[in-house]
């Protein structure tokens, strides 16, 4: 995109005139933008700053050692890995006229076991920042996907985000510590450190756009200062300022925070400094855990309870309810042949019949059904089937053997019920 608006074509001349990186900022970011580890492979190790391997049979797998070559302190990793790629990105915090720049280089490692350790670094973006909070992005071309940068393209002028990621450049990379900031940031707290916040959204807040985050930087609530920028809100502002004037430090942000709404679920005050600034907080809120922990418990147990009553009543009535609707049936008796068909005739038989046949007459409560006569078709006590029959149509509905399934007797069972359907008849009338 072209620089059209007058603040456009000066931020594109100034960006012209930006030195390229320098040589100790790119020493600090192979040293600091990535995990430097030693990769152990039975007795061989080989070295990701390096690549150079060698044999160690002292056996450690943990902890850290130096790399003989290159002198490097790394991290012990049990891996067969023989290539480690790593990116990252370094970002750089200057101004520049009465402009604040953030400059992002796109830093990428490539190691592989026994030959040397590669890197590229590339500047991608420049995120441009007024003291009135407007931004002007320069940078270079993306693919499909969130960072897939073109790096053969050059920067030019981009739009700072879409109606879906409206600060889409905004990138949380490692911040060179050297760091120059406008006046009116500095006023407003800004020192070198952005406390675990991504640089363009604490500088965005600080001019303005937040409205705790001057407060909570200039009262060193660092811990509360990145929680609330992550979660975008305060829940208990006035639990800060009491802090604050009893000098207590937030070291948690996001343990405070459910500390305080432990506190309201129990009706403590918010306004105490006796609950709202703990001598331990981890101590505190896992008393507090503890203890909604076992009112909960207490609730879950009496609820259970008294679903177990219910359950029960319910139980009761569908047994007397079943006796009743079963009454017309009991002992009749269907035989052929060796096979004999009769009705279930109790819950327990029921449940029987579901266990025995592993299927859902007894689960799916076949008893509570008014149009609905279950029969059991056995053969020398082995059980064959279960058989429905709708007591409004007289018709065979289901007849099923073990999982559902149909036995070797299906159609003769099918047959037998059918044919005996008018004594069924004369019995439900």
């Amino acid at each position: 995109m072209r620089p059209r608006t007058k603040r456009e074509r000066l931020v594109a001349e100034l960006s012209s005139k930006l030195p390229a990186i320098t040589e100790a900022q790119i020493r600090w970011g192979k040293k600091h933008c990535f995990p430097h580890n030693v990769y152990r492979c039975k007795d061989e190790m080989w070295c990701s700053e390096c690549g150079k391997m060698w044999v160690d049979t002292t056996g450690q797998k943990e902890g850290y050692i130096r790399c003989p070559y290159c002198g490097e302190r790394l991290e012990v990793k049990v891996s067969r890995k023989t290539k480690d790629n790593a990116v990252s990105y370094l970002t750089v915090v200057t101004t520049s006229g009465d402009f604040q720049v953030l400059r992002h280089f796109y830093t990428a490692r490539y190691a592989r076991k026994e030959r040397d350790t590669h890197y590229f670094i590339d500047e991608v973006c420049q995120q441009w920042i007024t003291s009135d909070n407007k931004e002007i992005v320069i940078a270079k071309a993306i693919n499909m996907g969130c960072r897939g940068w073109i790096h053969t393209t050059e920067m030019s002028l981009k739009q700072s985000g879409n109606i879906y990621y409206p600060h889409s450049y905004d990138i949380d990379g490692y911040v060179y510590p050297k760091v120059k900031v406008l006046p009116i940031l500095r006023r407003n707290g800004l020192r070198t450190s952005f406390h675990g916040v991504t640089p363009a959204v604490l500088m965005r807040a600080l001019l303005g756009e937040n409205k705790y985050a001057e407060m909570l930087i200039k009262t060193r609530q660092y811990g509360m200062l990145e929680f609330y920028m992550r979660r975008g809100g305060l829940s208990h502002p006035w639990a800060v300022n009491i802090c604050n004037r009893n000098g207590y430090i937030i070291k948690d942000g996001s343990m405070y925070d459910d500390y305080l709404h432990l506190l309201d679920y129990f009706h403590l005050d918010t306004h105490n400094a006796h609950y709202v600034c703990p001598k331990n907080l981890k101590k505190e809120h896992d008393k507090l855990v503890e203890k909604k922990r076992k009112i909960e418990a207490k609730i879950r147990a009496e609820q259970k309870r008294k679903e177990r009553i219910e359950r029960m009543f319910r139980m009761k009535q569908d047994i007397m309810s079943f006796i009743k609707r079963i009454q017309p049936f009991l002992g009749m008796e269907i035989k052929d042949k060796g096979i004999v068909i009769r009705p279930l005739e109790s819950v327990t038989q029921f449940y029987l019949e579901g266990k025995a046949m592993h299927h859902c007459v007894y689960q799916n409560e076949y008893y509570r059904r008014k149009d609905c006569l279950i029969l059991t078709a056995q053969k020398n006590g082995k059980r064959l089937e279960t058989i429905e029959v709708n007591l409004k149509t007289f018709k065979i509905i289901q007849s099923r053997a073990v999982c559902n399934k149909t036995s070797d007797y299906h159609d003769k069972i099918i047959e037998l019920v059918n044919r005996n359907m008018g004594l069924i008849r004369r019995s439900a009338s």
